[in-house]
């Protein structure tokens, strides 16, 4: 009867880690990677539409947080280009996108 009860336990410690993983991931996660988790809600890899109402409210909350950095013209408020300069972890910073047949620095088509 003992051994029968193992499985069943396995799987409840398994089903509790998955309700639990996306919180531990996102407390390993660095600074842009948390900002995209907890405001990107529509997952599109962009700050838009309500989002940005979000991050403004949360910049003016604490102004000394995880948006300050992105405040270039230190005025206190995140204008619209700044928060577009809020990019993904991973985002291509050249401009173009990924998968493109641009050539890289010192390579040659």
């Amino acid at each position: 009867m003992k051994k029968s009860l193992l499985p069943i336990a396995a799987i409840g410690v398994l089903c509790f880690l998955a309700s639990v993983r996306p919180s531990l991931a996102a407390a390993g996660l660095g600074p842009k990677a948390k900002i995209f988790a907890e405001f990107d809600t529509n997952k599109n890899s962009v700050i838009d539409g309500d989002e940005v109402a979000a991050v403004r409210k949360a910049f003016a909350a604490d102004p000394k947080g995880q948006f300050a950095a992105y405040d270039k013209n230190k005025d206190g408020k995140l204008d619209d280009a700044e928060i577009a300069d809020i990019k993904p972890p991973g985002a291509n910073k050249g401009g173009g996108k990924k998968g493109t047949d641009t050539p890289k620095k010192n390579e040659t088509k």
